[in-house]
C-alpha cells in the first residue's frame, strides 16, 4: 500500500508534466498570437532576416510564477515570501520589456525582496555573524543572481538551457536532503523549462525575454536563500558571473546596449562591450550554435562539481 508521501510525490511529478504540457500548448498559441498583433522582434544574431515572438516566454513565467502555490496546496508547506517574490520578479521584467529599465534601477530592484523578506532565508555562512553584513550579503546575493542571469543572455537557447541545467542541479540537491516539496518545485519548473526550450533552441520561434529572465534569476535566487543552497548556486553561476563582472567593467559601453552583430556567413563580431559571448567569440567560438553549445557545456560541467561536492557521500 502507497504511504501519503509516496502518493504526494507522484501527484507532484504528474504536477510537474502537467504544467509542462500546458506551458508547450500556450507557448505555441502565443507565439501564433505574437505574430498576429506585431508582437514579434528581429533575431540579431541571424544573416537572414528571420523573426521569434519577443516575449515568448510569457506563459511559461506565468507557470513558474504560480508553483510556489501549487507546491503549496500539494504539500501544506509555507511558500508565501517565494511567491511574492516570484511575483516581484515578473512585474519587474515585465515592465522592462515594456517600458524599459536603466541598468542601475535593475540593480537597485533586484534586491529589493532580499531586503524586505529575508525574515524567511536561511543563513549565509560565513556572513551571519553580524546581522548588519548579514543583510547586506543577502541582498547582494539576490542582486548578483537576478541580473547575471538576465544579462547571460540574448542568443538562442542559452537562457533557458543554462537555467534548465541550474535547476535540474539544485532539485537533485534537494532530493538529496529529502526535502520533498522542494524538489518538486524546483521539479516543476525545470519541466517548464524544457518546453519552452523546445520553442527557444536554434533556430527560436520564442524569446524569453526580460519577464522570463529577471524572474528566473530572482526566483531561482530567492529559492536558493529559502534553502540555504547560496554556495550552489554561486558555483553554478560562475558563467553568469563573469559575464556580469566583464559588462560592469565595460559599463559605459554596456549602458548603450550595442548587439553582437553577425557577418553574412553567419560569422559572430563581438560587440564593443565585453561580455562573456565577447570573450568566446574573440577566442574563436564565433557561430551561435557554438556559442551556446560551449556556454552550456561550461554550465554542465559545473553542475557535475556542485553535485560531486554537495551530494551526501
Amino acid at each position: 500500500m502507497l504511504t501519503m508521501a509516496v502518493i504526494k510525490l507522484i501527484s507532484g511529478l504528474a504536477l510537474a508534466l502537467a504544467t509542462s504540457l500546458a506551458t508547450y500548448h500556450t507557448t505555441e498559441v502565443w507565439i501564433r498570437i505574437s505574430k498576429e498583433r506585431g508582437l514579434n522582434s528581429r533575431d540579431l544574431h541571424k544573416p537572414y532576416n528571420t523573426e521569434a515572438a519577443k516575449m515568448g516566454g510569457l506563459p511559461a513565467s506565468i507557470a513558474v510564477t504560480i508553483t510556489p502555490s501549487i507546491t503549496a496546496l500539494l504539500f501544506g508547506v509555507d511558500l508565501a515570501s517565494l511567491q511574492l517574490a516570484a511575483i516581484f520578479y515578473a512585474s519587474m521584467g515585465l515592465i522592462d520589456d515594456i517600458l524599459g529599465l536603466r541598468n542601475l534601477e535593475k540593480i537597485v530592484l533586484a534586491g529589493i525582496p532580499f531586503l524586505l523578506l529575508n525574515h524567511s532565508l536561511m543563513p549565509f555562512y560565513p556572513f551571519n555573524f553580524l546581522e548588519s553584513l548579514h543583510l547586506i550579503a543577502i541582498v547582494l546575493f539576490g542582486i548578483y543572481v537576478t541580473n547575471a542571469f538576465n544579462t547571460l543572455a540574448g542568443f538562442n537557447g542559452l537562457e533557458a538551457g543554462s537555467s534548465l541545467i541550474v535547476s535540474v542541479t539544485l532539485a537533485l540537491l534537494l532530493l538529496a536532503r529529502g526535502d520533498v516539496p522542494a524538489f518538486i518545485t524546483m521539479v516543476m519548473v525545470s519541466a517548464i523549462l524544457a518546453s519552452f526550450l523546445t520553442f527557444n533552441w536554434l533556430p527560436a520561434r520564442a524569446f524569453p525575454g526580460n519577464v522570463m529572465t529577471f524572474l528566473l534569476g530572482g526566483y531561482i535566487a530567492y529559492f536558493a536563500a529559502l534553502k540555504g543552497l547560496y554556495w550552489p548556486l554561486v558555483i553554478l553561476t560562475i558563467p553568469h558571473g563573469l559575464d556580469f563582472f566583464l559588462k560592469i567593467v565595460s559599463w559605459r559601453k554596456t549602458e548603450k546596449k550595442i548587439p553582437t552583430r553577425v557577418r553574412e556567413d553567419g560569422t559572430l563580431i563581438p560587440p564593443p562591450n565585453k561580455s562573456l559571448a565577447w570573450l568566446l567569440i574573440k577566442i574563436g567560438v564565433n557561430k551561435e550554435g557554438k556559442l551556446v553549445k560551449t556556454v552550456l557545456g561550461m554550465e554542465l560541467t559545473l553542475a557535475f562539481l556542485t553535485l560531486l561536492i554537495y551530494l551526501p557521500r
